[in-house]
């Protein structure tokens, strides 16, 4: 019987409290260890067992355990979750391999979990990726994400694997495309028709046409290009590494040493001194909260808030000063525009490559950007600021355990100077809802549809936003959901300076041209982010999954989250959409920010002909309510002006704090037909 698990892709009331348990659920009632089960050595959530997620959707990959030396089992695709998993002990080594039905097989090395996580896996199981395989074969990580390293072009062979499976079966059309692939007994049967056993030498040493050679008369390998292969490696790295990240808001945090497992971080704090301690009141302290998103193309981006002064009183935990400080500093808005390199799919280091560090600009003068220097995501759950409770936990150390160089070059670290004053802090990180690949059934695009079939995406339409309050005019953005299935403006040429000041308009008006909005989803300069017309595009994020007719709950539905920032949305920096996120931002249990999902159906796009357009489309939350967006930064001037209320500019910012939003598809787009 497959494991029962609760995993964070699913559609379900997924709204996480940011009130001392960062957003993981680290309340899990710990089990006796259970028996063996189809697709692993142990169920989720049981104690001592550590589930895993495949970056690809496999099915069928065969693999054991090494605490388990009876049982033989298989990853199995859940079509509800849109994830492979598999589950072994914590610390065990997984054999892979592809087995026919007698005696042929294909051996896929081995993978030491202690070095993917080494912690129970909870409800945010982490990824093992085809890059993970490949370095159990090739017996090395990869160092880059190049064709030359010789990890990587291990992963390309695999993936030359799974995609001509995958052609043969007719679940792609495109060698570059990634769906759901099936291990089922047609195939095993297939791999007996092979002359012998492949092994780990085969897959590394031989040439390309001997490799091809050997998946005679099974496979052709030779329909799936290196190229296409590499294509697929760095698709699914981006993948793996893509999410939304977050640190704690820590208000009520208490002292590591009492805080057990993950849970009870002190987000991103601060202050102007080498050791920032609660009862220290000469010191000017810092903190902060944000939501980054990262999308398939790998970029990064995102919008928060922080806080900077002095507190009077000597208090006993980080949660108390920072309280203090929300209700008597100002807050300060911090904005991320597009960085790559944030997580690093191949060390799961910040900014590995460029050392540059990850950036915010924070609106105060005199401030230069926030700068996060260093990190490194464990269990691919968190990035732990201090050799606290929380990073030795996630590091797989005991509490008495010397930290080397290497344990603090991991650690989240983050610097800024304002006015001339050196400010430095940790950072603890939180990584949810991760991404998965994009169902062809409901996102159909022109690589993955077939010929005379229609597909509608890249997708145009116009987001249009009301606030709450209705003194704030309502904002029309066009919008375009690419092929990748990332989402970024689509901004009409010519928009006036004074777009949101304007008096004349009762509507600020960034739609999408109606005449020729909806040419190509390709910029003409794509690093600029600026289109045919030269005018500039912002990055705002990316369809986290699909939920195809087998789900029950919102069939044929797209989960869209988005982050608008930048001074050029205007009354809408720092707008989120789509995050099922819930931050409380007091001790008074009803006073916190709410932003629901965001689902897009496709049942309306999937009856139209081709070269026609719905007259409508379903645009809804989990409720099946209206979308709701939230800004944290405009809450949190409502939450300051409660207490200062003479401070005239946060009494404006408060006004948008949130409201809804309505989706219609632009005037120029039409359902198309593949040639």
């Amino acid at each position: 019987m497959k494991n029962k698990k609760i995993l964070p892709f699913a559609f379900t009331a997924l709204v996480m409290a940011l009130s001392g348990c960062g957003g993981e659920s680290a309340n899990i009632i710990p089990e006796t260890y259970d028996t063996s089960t189809e697709n692993g050595a142990c169920y989720s959530n049981t104690e001592g067992c550590m589930e895993f997620v495949l970056d690809y959707p496999f099915d069928g990959l065969n693999f054991t355990c090494s605490s388990d030396t009876t049982n033989k089992f298989i990853t199995l695709f859940d079509t509800n979750e849109s994830v492979s998993t598999g589950a072994c002990k914590i610390g065990d080594t997984v054999t892979f391999y592809l087995m026919g039905d007698k005696d042929k097989k294909i051996d896929l090395g081995k993978v030491d979990l202690s070095a993917i996580s080494n912690v129970a896996s909870g409800t945010s199981p982490p990824r093992l990726t085809l890059l993970d395989i490949a370095g159990g074969i090739n017996g090395q990580v990869a160092l880059e994400l190049s064709k030359s390293d010789s990890t990587v072009k291990v992963a390309m062979r695999l993936a030359k694997i799974i995609q001509a499976i995958a052609l043969k079966d007719g679940k792609i059309t495109s060698a570059t495309d990634i769906q759901p692939v099936y291990m089922n007994a047609l195939n095993r049967t297939g791999l007996e028709g092979i002359d012998a056993s492949i092994t780990t030498a085969n897959i590394i040493n031989l040439d390309d046409a001997s490799f091809n050679a050997l998946f005679n008369p099974w496979l052709d390998l030779s329909a799936v290009s290196n190229d296409d292969a590499f294509i697929v490696v760095s698709k699914l790295a981006n993948i793996s590494v893509a999410a939304v990240f977050q640190p704690e808001f820590a208000l009520f945090s208490t002292s590591q040493a009492v805080v057990a497992g993950v849970s009870g971080s002190n987000g991103m704090i601060g202050c102007d001194k080498s050791v920032c301690n609660p009862q220290d009141t000469s010191k000017t302290n810092s903190f902060g909260h944000f939501m980054l998103m990262t999308d398939r193309q790998g970029m990064t981006f995102g919008s928060g808030v922080q806080w900077r002064g002095k507190v009077d009183t000597k208090l006993d935990t980080i949660g108390g000063v920072n309280l203090q400080l929300m209700l008597k500093a100002k807050p300060k808005q911090m904005t991320a525009t597009q960085q790559d390199n944030w997580i690093d799919p191949i060390t799961h280091e910040i900014d590995r490559k460029r050392q540059f560090g990850f950036k915010f600009d924070v609106a105060e003068d005199n401030a230069e950007p926030l700068t996060i220097k260093q990190g490194t995501l464990l269990a691919d759950k968190m990035v732990a600021g201090t050799d606290g409770t929380i990073y030795r936990a996630l590091a797989g150390l005991t509490s008495t355990a010397t930290l080397t160089a290497q344990d603090k070059a991991r650690m989240g670290l983050w610097t800024q100077r304002v006015n001339g004053v050196d400010y430095q802090g940790t950072i603890d990180l939180y990584k949810q809802y991760p991404i998965s690949y994009l169902d062809r059934s409901v996102f159909k695009n022109a690589e993955n549809t077939a010929a005379s079939q229609n597909y509608f995406f890249p997708l145009y339409a116009d987001l249009t936003f009301k606030f709450s309050n209705t003194d704030v005019k309502p904002v029309k953005l066009g919008i375009v959901i690419d092929r990748n299935g990332d989402i970024r403006t689509n901004i009409r040429p010519n928009v006036p300076a004074d777009v949101f000041s304007n008096t004349s308009s009762s509507v600020v008006d960034l739609s999408t041209d109606a005449a020729n909005g909806c040419q190509s989803d390709v910029l003409q300069y794509p690093e600029l982010m600026q289109d045919s017309s030269n005018t500039q595009q912002y990055r705002i994020g990316t369809v986290s999954r699909t939920f195809t007719s087998s789900y029950m709950l919102s069939p044929n539905s797209l989960s869209l989250r988005m982050i608008l920032a930048g001074d050029a949305f205007g009354t809408l920096n720092g707008a989120l959409i789509g995050m099922n996120t819930t931050i409380k931002t007091s001790t008074d249990t009803n006073e916190s920010i709410v932003v629901g999902g965001a689902l897009l159906k496709a049942g309306s796009l999937m009856d139209a002909a081709a070269g026609t357009k719905p007259a409508s489309i379903v645009f809804a939350d989990s409720e099946g309510k209206t979308v709701k967006w939230a800004n944290s930064f405009a809450s949190f001037n409502s939450t300051y002006n409660q207490n200062n209320t003479t401070d005239l500019e946060s009494k404006e910012l408060a006004k948008l704090a949130g409201g809804t939003i309505t989706f219609d598809l632009a005037p120029c787009y039409t359902v198309k037909q593949k040639q």
